[in-house]
């Protein structure tokens, strides 16, 4: 190697050497991120989404994630309240020390809050069989979408999938060309909650169905086979960590679709006065 080549390596050698440790240095001025991150679920241990958790005091505020967790950075030394609420639960904190650099775990179980309904109010929604007392106790509760009759009047969809048009986290493929039915699916991918060996994941994860508590089994039911006419209620659930344990025996990693369908009118009994003023019993 010639001379000037030798100078040349060797400059940037050094040059290089410099910089690392420039960057060293700056990174030692600079002050280490504290961080509390954690999770928050339910007493049944199941993860809740959207809750609100933050720093008390600060700015320092985030929202819980699909799988219920979250993540603060940037938060203050010394001793901090961590606070969580999420609509249906009451609200929690804890109180935690921290000191410069600390990546703090904080754990919340909420516990559910479901406030009485008046009485007329929940008989003139749940009918004389009550049937959709899970529906109304669910709602309450607030983990998923719900989609109750007067909604359905006020919207008058032609379809039962224009319902789910617009909700965030799902994806309505209407039917096609080739025979295809109407689907609603999820951005997920598909992860089963029974272990199968050749399962596979897809972007376009179907979800399932259950129709006055009955499981619809894959590829026999559409969500256009119902009338909105006929249906009085409906809960989405877009993943597992909003699907209700009742549910989770079934295929359920894609997001549940619960349809409640309308209970006929009672029929009348017939007037005696009427019966014996008829033509036939003169």
């Amino acid at each position: 190697m010639h001379r000037s080549g030798r100078v040349a390596l060797a400059m940037m050698l050094v040059t290089a050497q410099i910089g690392a440790q420039a960057r060293a240095e700056a990174q030692a001025s600079e002050p280490a991120v504290t961080i509390v991150f954690g999770h928050v679920r339910n007493v049944s241990g199941v993860a809740i989404p959207g809750a609100e958790v933050w720093i008390e005091g600060t700015n320092r505020r985030v929202v819980s994630n699909d799988s219920g967790v979250f993540r603060l950075d940037s938060v203050p030394n010394g001793r901090v309240k961590v606070q969580v609420r999420r609509v249906g639960f009451r609200p929690d904190s804890k109180r935690v020390s921290l000191a410069q650099g600390d990546a703090k775990q904080v754990k919340f179980m909420l516990e559910g809050m479901l406030e009485e309904l008046d009485a007329v109010v929940v008989t003139a929604r749940e009918g004389a069989s009550g049937r959709l007392r899970e529906f109304w106790a669910r709602r309450m509760v607030g983990i998923g979408v719900f989609v109750t009759r007067e909604e359905i009047n006020r919207r008058h969809p032609p379809q039962t999938a224009d319902l789910f048009q617009g909700v965030m986290g799902i994806r309505v493929i209407t039917r096609s060309g080739n025979g295809e039915s109407t689907r609603i699916v999820t951005g997920r991918q598909a992860v089963s909650a029974i272990p199968r060996g050749n399962s596979a994941a897809s972007n376009q994860c179907s979800m399932q169905y259950y129709v006055d508590g009955i499981f619809m089994s894959p590829g026999s039911f559409s969500v256009d086979d119902i009338s909105p006419m006929q249906i009085e209620a409906v809960e989405i659930f877009r993943g597992p960590s909003e699907v209700p344990a009742r549910f989770r025996q079934r295929e359920t990693g894609c997001g549940l679709v619960v349809i409640w369908t309308r209970e006929p009118p009672a029929r009348s009994k017939p007037d005696p006065d009427d019966y014996r003023l008829s033509p036939r019993n003169r």
